[in-house]
């Protein structure tokens, strides 16, 4: 019989020690999801049901992170031209694509509860939200300038997760700590980013004539 209660305790413990950190990947009216009014006209509206998706990308507490891009005057300026660049940029500090939520309603998204690999059940998490919309429905081709897509991404945010104490603790619903992001039309990088491109070209270059 003891024999028995510790495999049993060993069993509960090593579920415990494997158990991934959950949310439940929704918003409110403290975090929408908007988007400029137009092309030209940078005053933002609710986006519309069904007009694009969001993706929740997440990593352990404290993880910085290399942003998709930047929100410009002229709209959203990629720092990468594809969603594998821009993982790849991130995946040492430990960030993950968590899941994704078409836009269920004006401005909303309900993607449902989430594990989030990496992140122990009842750790904190850092995360991210991404969102566009796109004729194609891929993030890779709203980002490419030219295309008509539309691209926001929101702040670095921090938040608590459910799955602790052998899965008992309730997912950490997102809508307490998400302050919304902005789709905007993706815009041609800043000539300044062409020229950081092209030394590095340059100096890749001179190093393979050196070899």
């Amino acid at each position: 019989m003891k024999k028995l209660l510790g495999l049993l305790i060993v069993a509960v413990v090593a579920t415990s020690a494997f158990a991934q950190g959950t949310v439940t990947m929704q918003n409110n009216n403290l975090g929408w999801i908007t988007q400029w009014t137009s092309a030209t006209d940078t005053a933002t509206v609710h986006s519309p049901t069904g007009s694009g998706t969001v993706d929740l990308f997440a990593a352990p507490a404290g993880a910085t992170i290399n942003p998709l891009g930047v929100m410009t005057a002229a709209g959203f300026a990629p720092n990468y031209g594809t969603l594998e660049a821009f993982l790849a940029a991130n995946t040492a500090a430990g960030w993950v694509q968590v899941g994704s939520s078409a836009l269920t309603g004006p401005g909303l998204i309900n993607g449902g509860v989430l594990s989030i690999t990496g992140v122990a059940a009842g750790a904190n998490a850092a995360y991210i939200l991404i969102g566009w919309n796109s004729a194609s429905g891929t993030l890779d081709t709203a980002l490419t300038p030219g295309s008509g897509g539309w691209v926001g991404e929101s702040a670095l945010l921090s938040t608590g997760t459910g799955g602790g104490g052998g899965g008992t603790q309730p997912p950490v619903n997102l809508n307490t700590t998400f302050n919304g992001l902005t789709m905007s039309p993706v815009v041609i990088p800043e000539p300044t980013s062409f020229a950081l491109a092209g030394l590095g070209l340059a100096a890749l270059l001179v190093f393979r004539r050196r070899n």
